[in-house]
């Protein structure tokens, strides 16, 4: 059954703020991906704002334009909630049934989730731990309604069938454990350069850590040489923070992103990083690239091939 599963098809689709990008991929197994269609178009201006759809019907045409230009015909779909909106949180409660967990979160959903009183929407997912312990550990995950319907709506309009919303850091954490750039025991730092912000995602032994948005202003090519270096800076005191928050050495810095699919940022953040960490890291710390070692994904589309991947992949 679930391996019927895993041979589906499904396309991830990424939604930013000047470029959708769209990626179908059949998952047979972590390692094992068949990409059928990778595409992109410009995000159509007015029909996002920082990650909330103001026009559907815009954003509809976007999309439509991102799956004609990769060739794509599938129809079911995984979409993501902008870094910035979304909520991460582990959490520790007494031992008890899940669902009993989701109803009681669900009723004081204001003490856990920061914007519940306008509406949010949620999961759990429980982490190992030994059946003598009095208390269980829980991954947190939430957006804000508004925003989930929003993206759910612009899909529709757009042909599309959501079977899942995700966000984007674990869809991230999940695309780079399918390149093999993922140490399951140790400790990884995720940075997706986007056109408009750089998210920074922390990760021990595959639990989300720390989560931050930087704003990445003035990023055209006439600006980069200026503008970049104030945000890099930025992301190494973002580290710096990260690496008292893991428990384990912190082992590889991934880089995804990309304004148009260019790699630029990410090799001249690589370099960067390197000549400020490096001295303060295990021998086998590394920055790179969130490379496909296929090449058959663009380093642009990384967050959406994680969305086309099923989490039940690596569980």
């Amino acid at each position: 059954m679930l391996e019927r599963w895993f041979r589906r098809s499904l396309v991830g689709v990424d939604i930013g703020s000047r470029a959708i990008k769209v990626i179908e991929v059949e998952a047979q197994a972590p390692d094992r991906l068949r990409v059928i269609g990778v595409g992109s178009a410009e995000t159509p201006p007015g029909a996002l704002e920082r990650g909330q759809v103001r026009e559907p019907q815009l954003l509809a045409r976007g999309i439509r334009e991102a799956l004609a230009q990769g060739k794509i015909t599938q129809r079911r779909a995984a979409l993501a909630v902008s870094a910035h909106l979304g909520f991460i949180r582990r959490l520790s409660f007494p031992r008890m049934p899940l669902k009993e967990l989701r109803a009681s979160i669900e009723l004081q959903a204001e003490r856990y989730i920061p914007f519940a009183h306008d509406g949010a929407v949620f999961d759990i997912h429980p982490l190992p731990s030994g059946d003598e312990q009095p208390e269980m550990s829980v991954v947190l995950a939430a957006a804000p309604r508004s925003t989930v319907t929003g993206l759910m709506t612009a899909a529709r309009l757009a042909g599309l069938a959501a079977e899942r919303v995700d966000l984007e850091p674990l869809a991230l954490y999940r695309a780079a454990a399918a390149t093999g750039q993922i140490l399951p025991d140790g400790a990884v730092a995720l940075v997706d350069l986007g056109a408009s912000a750089a998210v920074i995602s922390l990760f021990d032994a595959g639990v989300p850590v720390v989560s931050r948005v930087l704003d990445m202003p003035n990023l055209e090519q006439e600006a980069r040489a200026e503008g970049t270096e104030e945000i890099f800076w930025d992301i190494r005191r973002s580290l710096e923070f990260a690496l008292t928050q893991v428990s384990v050495p912190l082992s590889r810095v991934l880089v995804a992103g990309g304004v148009g699919g260019d790699d630029y940022l990410a090799l001249s953040l690589a370099a960067y990083l390197r000549s400020f960490l490096a001295n303060r890291l295990p021998g086998d710390f590394a920055v790179q690239p969130m490379r496909d070692p296929g090449d058959r994904v663009p380093l642009s589309h990384m967050l959406a091939l994680g969305l086309s991947l099923p989490p039940e992949l690596f569980t």
